[in-house]
């Protein structure tokens, strides 16, 4: 199999197919023109990702809320080492393991906000699925009359939501 590329979006494809009774093997010739990739556009991050799409103003703030989501976890893990350090967590393990987890999803958030900043499409999901699942840490917190944090978190959520929904409706080009 030969791969060629062309210039802009064409790509010529050659494939050897298997000979009968012995005789050369027939080569079957493809183009490929794709409007996937416009000429002169060029790859998302990960390259897979198709066109990168122009940072619109919502989607920087999608990438303000997510980062948001970052300070106030890593606000948290500090709370959780003070803790470790001083002594006062009720098992070293459980403490130790929550900073963990605290600290891998600061992280995740921060990729998650840079994807956003990049202009890439493939932050909505992620965006989407991390709220949602804050909303039974919301039901939680409102149950345990920690209403003042609750409400907190709830305009946190509502507003990554909004925000990831809003700039995910911008980026589609219109037809």
């Amino acid at each position: 199999m030969t791969l060629e590329a062309g210039k802009g979006n064409h790509l010529d494809v050659e494939i050897p197919v298997a000979s009968c009774g012995g005789r050369q093997p027939a080569w079957v010739r493809s183009a490929i023109v794709t409007d996937r990739t416009p000429q002169g556009a060029s790859d998302g991050p990960g390259g897979d990702d198709g066109p990168a799409r122009p940072r619109t103003p919502w989607a920087r703030a999608a990438a303000g809320v997510c980062l948001v989501h970052v300070v106030l976890l890593v606000g948290l893990a500090g709370f959780y080492g003070r803790e470790l350090a001083l002594g006062e967590g009720t098992s070293v393990t459980n403490v130790v393991l929550s900073l963990a987890l605290i600290l891998v999803f600061a992280a995740l958030l921060a990729v998650l906000a840079r994807v956003w900043w990049v202009g890439s499409g493939r932050a909505v999901v992620a965006t989407v699925v991390w709220n949602g699942l804050l909303i039974p840490v919301i039901v939680a917190l409102y149950g345990a009359e920690d209403r003042l944090v609750a409400s907190g978190l709830l305009a946190l959520v509502v507003l990554g939501l909004g925000t990831a929904g809003v700039a995910a409706v911008r980026a589609r080009p219109v037809v």
